[in-house]
């Protein structure tokens, strides 16, 4: 296992060295034998130290939901930005566990990190298995505004180098940002982001993970941050 979890002391220098050892372990290329599942992955946070993670298996084709699971997990790490790894994976690693699926998207950056290492990657080297990130916000980069119709998108370039893409899920509605988590090309991740899209902005595996986390945050009596 590698050094992934919080040291005694914060030493932001130390992070940083762990994710850059992250990202050199990171395959940008497709390594997936087969396309039957998908698991989306999301935490939701309360105003205190708890949340709750969530990872749901959908079937593919039907985006029919087949396995959930939810669990309430402590936050041991400040929310540092560029950090979010070292805060959610804990977290994620014990509600994806029993849960298998050909690929997993998460809520979360995953290349498109300013050292090549967003929470999407942690997991996916960790498990060893493919993965993507999907973010609601861009972290690095710039790009042209893609047109106004589902399953445009753009190059994000940051530092000179195509590290992932801007998303059009819906019309008339806000962008997504794709990048490579793990054993996927960027082609791939942008081909399951759109593929995954049914009714809402955000990839329905997404949607439901954070819809079943919230709903569980919500039944214990906790409100959302």
């Amino acid at each position: 296992m590698l050094p992934l979890l919080r040291p005694r002391k914060i030493d932001l220098d130390e992070l940083a060295d762990i994710q850059r050892k992250i990202a050199k372990l990171v395959i940008c290329e497709d390594r997936i034998d087969k396309l039957e599942t998908i698991a989306g992955c999301d935490i939701s946070f309360s105003r205190g130290e708890k949340a709750f993670a969530s990872c749901v298996v959908v079937d593919y084709n039907s985006l029919t939901p087949l396995k959930e699971k939810t669990i309430g997990v402590r936050l041991k790490f400040p929310y540092i930005p560029t950090f979010l790894a070292f805060r959610e994976l804990e977290g994620l690693l014990r509600a994806v566990k029993g849960l298998n699926a050909d690929v997993y998207m998460v809520g979360a950056q995953g290349v498109a990190h300013p050292r090549r290492a967003g929470l999407a990657c942690h997991l996916g080297v960790v498990l060893n298995r493919p993965t993507l990130g999907v973010a609601k916000h861009r972290l690095v980069g710039s790009f042209e505004e893609p047109p106004n119709r589902k399953g445009a998108y753009s190059p994000l370039v940051y530092e000179g180098e195509v590290v992932g893409a801007a998303v059009r899920t819906k019309e008339n509605a806000g962008l997504i940002f794709v990048s490579v988590g793990h054993k996927l090309s960027l082609k791939t991740a942008i081909r399951i982001a759109i593929d995954t899209t049914g009714k809402h902005r955000l990839p329905e595996p997404l949607f439901l993970a954070h819809q079943f986390a919230t709903k569980a945050m919500k039944e214990a009596n906790l409100s959302p941050s």
